[in-house]
């Protein structure tokens, strides 16, 4: 299937995005989420770097060519063949040591293709629509057979384009979704006798896709605009650059939030212990701390990534830590990534060779509550990370009794 490029956007617009995007090996997809898509180039299963780099450019020739996918595929299997990645392919998970015989063919082709081709269409076509002063969006599906049934129940609702519903929602919404959203001035509205939906429907975006596609970037974007036209030693160069750094604190906390909320709504507040929700990440150590690991417990991190996985979640849930007088309030578990990021009070457990981060219990003074981290731990398909263990509350009078030493 080819993609009509004027129907999203400007090609030259798609090609930007795509050469922004940093080739990164990521064994699975969903070793990044949500996102942090938006930043990295990945092709689940590739393992070498050159091969990565060579796919990104063949299809951002692709993009300036205006090539469907056969014409692609044409160019691209010689150099998927000369480097051992077409056809029967056997590929070593590089953090476990696994190995994986996958088919490389026309359908994990054009699965590349589609998707690479309909998430920069959709990036380049937000970013014109959100410039656009018209107020709304109006969802659009594809009414054939091959339509999920989610999608086709979307089709024609109308919301503000400010409204949270597009933040999950946004198309692509799954693995082929050709769905799109159409941009409306309130003429356009009431010419076709549309209405504004009164209230938005449950989101429907599979785990893979619930994120807009389009919205990460654009503040980068746009400082990154006002930094190469001012002056490098004005004070507001200054402030601009600050504001840009700050940028991606803030877009990493977005993220991680994202990624927890999404698994506390699932497997605690819906209680769907059959979710699949696998690895995702909810903070990163920082240097400095990083180096009070090394110089108090003699470890050397293998990468500065705290993880977490359903069986965390699961772990800490209030009906479980509740026996222990233990648990923590949904909205404190929700807070997690703030508290990793600020880190205001950290301490290493020398006992269990684990990092303590402490925050306030805002419900009860006697309590204080703990995110604890095993260092350097190994999780299955995902590799060598630093793993959210535990949380729970401690009682202040009990904290002299273990063995912790204060890093910050």
């Amino acid at each position: 299937m080819s993609v009509n490029i004027s129907f999203f956007a400007k090609p030259e617009n798609v090609v930007k995005f795509l050469h922004s995007r940093r080739p990164e090996i990521h064994f699975d997809y969903d070793e990044i989420m949500y996102e942090a898509h938006n930043d990295v180039f990945t092709v689940a299963k590739i393992t070498k770097l050159d091969l990565l780099k060579d796919i990104k450019d063949s299809l951002q020739n692709a993009y300036e060519n205006g090539l469907d996918f056969k014409e692609w595929k044409q160019n691209v299997k010689p150099i998927l063949a000369k480097k051992g990645w077409l056809g029967d392919v056997s590929v070593t998970n590089p953090r476990t040591g696994e190995v994986k015989q996958i088919y490389v063919g026309s359908r994990r082709l054009k699965r590349i293709f589609n998707t690479n081709m309909r998430v920069s269409y959709a990036k380049a076509r937000y970013e014109s629509q959100m410039s656009s002063h018209a107020p709304y969006f109006r969802y659009v599906a594809v009414l054939d057979g091959r339509t999920r049934a989610g999608h086709r129940a979307l089709h024609g609702l109308i919301l503000p384009k400010t409204h949270k519903f597009w933040e999950k929602n946004y198309p692509p919404n799954d693995w082929g979704c050709r769905c799109k959203v159409q941009v409306l001035t309130q003429d356009e509205l009431e010419s076709e006798g549309w209405q504004v939906s009164v209230s938005a429907p449950q989101d429907i975006a599979s785990r893979d896709w619930a994120y807009n596609v389009g919205r990460a970037n654009d503040k980068d974007k746009i400082l990154k605009e006002k930094i190469s036209k001012i002056d490098k030693d004005s004070k507001l160069a200054y402030a601009a650059i600050a504001d840009f750094k700050n940028l991606e604190r803030d877009r990493n906390l977005y993220v991680w939030r994202q990624s927890l909320n999404r698994a506390i709504d699932e497997l605690i507040i819906n209680n769907d212990k059959r979710s699949p929700i696998e690895v995702f990440q909810i903070g990163a150590i920082s240097d400095f701390i990083a180096g009070k690991v090394k110089e108090i417990l003699n470890i050397e991190l293998k990468n500065a990534r705290i993880m977490a996985d359903k069986k965390a979640i699961l772990h800490i849930r209030p009906e479980r830590k509740g026996k222990y007088a233990q648990a923590l309030s949904i909205d404190e578990m929700r807070h997690i990534p703030q508290v990793l990021l600020e880190a205001k009070s950290v301490s290493v457990d020398k006992e269990n060779m684990n990092l303590i981060y402490w925050f306030d219990d805002k419900n009860d003074g006697k309590f204080i509550n703990k995110i604890a981290v095993d260092l350097n731990y190994t999780l299955k398909k995902f590799g060598v990370t630093n793993y959210m263990v535990t949380i729970g509350k401690v009682n202040k009078d009990d904290l002299s009794r273990q063995e912790i030493i204060k890093i910050r």
